[in-house]
């Protein structure tokens, strides 16, 4: 990930205490530059306060041949209405950022929040055709109501920054009859900045079917070593490796940082293979794989990698309880070893893609991860609707092990939607009023707040709870 840039300006009015806004200046500079050491930003201060238009024209050039990502503009006082419309004008994201009175009583020295109220203002209402988002700070740069806010920031600009560095390649196209998962990709490339090419699979299967034996063994042996094996024959797992081989390059030769994957029904005809294993041990090892050529699912699984700095996974939903108001979160067999308990992965055939004879079961192909997912909280994401929403929901993988199906799974339950509590029945109600598609990103940990702090900066909509009923519901 590369590092944010982060710069800084102060602005004040020279009929306030100069002497002390230009020292809470200095104060907030020195702290930041030591700030920026800990938490990994690059800090580019204007070292002087701005007062008038050419301090304001001098600044904000230097400021943008900086590149900067985010600008913090600190009101050291009260300053005139002009200075931000440069400041806001700028293409990076914006902060306001004021700080506290140091005295009681007597003549205002500063008027510090006044100006950062009116700069809120002048955005909102005099700027208000330019739709320019902002985030406002208060407090000295050591106080946790600054540092809480801003540390948030950090985090979330630095994920965005990231994303809009990614590029993405949908392979294979969309799985067939998955129309849910088609999509205007010039809308993802607008909201947020990713690139994303394509692959035909003949590309994949040319590569995999290139590479020399003693090349393939030694991967085969380190698959078989990170699972227990029920009954995949060595042929599969070379096949299994040459995929992983073969998806690896193209990730390595065109800089991708993800991959929507049209798993099925191409690679069973043509190479006789479920790669559902295959796409965990990738994900595993820090590409971004999602199924069925999900590309929304990648971008989804891609942000939250980047905001809890771990391995994400992409779900289904095939079953809900409203008896302990739990859900099943499961899919035929893509997790990474790192969602499982601690029974570990079991490598089985896939349970419905291979071959069938009339009126008998399926002969599974290829290789799944079968495991039950570690206890913990989780954050449940989908980016829907062109881009432009998100569904965002927490809850908990269960201690308690219920019944469950061969492939990737867990029950999950203490379900929130955003940071309302709802019934399983609620959830179900809500991604069927409002259409979400049927994939689901499940990241470790609790992104709540990072998550709806990033859809504010892309001005995408987080989607609400819609509590269940017994009569028909409209999408909100």
């Amino acid at each position: 990930m590369e590092k944010l840039k982060v710069g800084l300006v102060g602005t004040y009015q020279k009929n306030f205490n100069i002497n002390l806004a230009l020292q809470k200046l200095r104060e907030s500079i020195e702290f930041l530059e030591d700030l920026s050491q800990k938490e990994g930003f690059h800090f580019y201060p204007i070292s002087k306060g701005v007062v008038h238009r050419e301090d304001v024209v001098r600044a904000k050039k230097e400021l943008e041949d900086k590149k900067i990502d985010f600008l913090l503009v600190q009101n050291c006082s009260i300053s005139a209405g002009d200075n931000i419309l440069p400041f806001a004008g700028m293409r990076s994201y914006l902060g306001l950022w004021s700080i506290p009175e140091p005295t009681e009583e007597g003549s205002v020295p500063l008027a510090s929040f006044v100006g950062s109220n009116m700069y809120a203002s002048i955005i909102g209402h005099y700027l208000a055709d330019y739709d320019i988002p902002f985030k406002w700070f208060f407090g000295a740069p050591q106080d946790r109501i600054f540092l809480d806010r801003f540390k948030l920031t950090l985090k979330v600009l630095k994920a965005l920054k990231s994303l809009a560095n990614s590029h993405i390649a949908l392979i294979g196209g969309v799985a067939p009859g998955f129309y849910d998962l088609y999509l205007d990709q010039r809308s993802l490339q607008s909201i947020y900045g990713v690139s994303i090419s394509s692959h035909e699979l003949s590309e994949v299967l040319e590569k995999a079917r290139a590479y020399p034996e003693s090349k393939v063994e030694k991967i085969v042996k380190q698959i078989k070593s990170e699972g227990k094996n029920t009954n995949i024959n060595d042929e599969t797992f070379a096949r299994a490796t040459r995929v992983y081989l073969a998806l690896g390059e193209i990730v390595k030769d065109n800089g991708y940082q993800a991959l929507a994957l049209s798993c099925w029904p191409k690679f069973q005809s043509e190479y006789g293979l479920a790669p559902c294993s295959i796409v965990g041990r990738l994900n595993q090892n820090g590409i971004v794989v999602a199924c069925e050529g999900d590309i929304s699912g990648a971008l989804s699984m891609l942000l939250s990698n980047y905001l809890n700095q771990q391995c994400s996974t992409l779900m289904d939903l095939p079953k809900f309880d409203w008896r302990d108001e739990s859900l099943l979160m499961w899919h035929c067999g893509p997790a990474a070893k790192c969602w499982a308990d601690n029974k570990g992965v079991t490598y089985r055939t896939h349970f419905s893609l291979g071959t069938q004879e009339p009126g008998q079961p399926v002969r599974g192909v290829g290789i799944v991860n079968d495991m039950t997912f570690k206890s913990g909280p989780i954050t449940i994401t989908r980016i829907t609707n062109e881009g432009t929403k998100i569904f965002l929901a927490t809850g908990k993988i269960m201690d308690k092990k219920k019944k469950s199906y061969y492939g990737s799974g867990g029950w999950v339950s203490d379900l929130k939607i955003g940071f309302r509590s709802v019934s399983a029945l609620d959830f179900v109600n809500t991604i069927m009023v409002n259409r979400v598609q049927h994939h689901f990103t499940l990241a470790f940990g609790n992104l709540t707040e990072e998550m709806i702090e990033m859809a504010s900066w892309l001005q995408i909509q987080p989607l609400e709870a819609v509590p269940y009923q017994k009569y028909m519901q409209n999408p909100h």
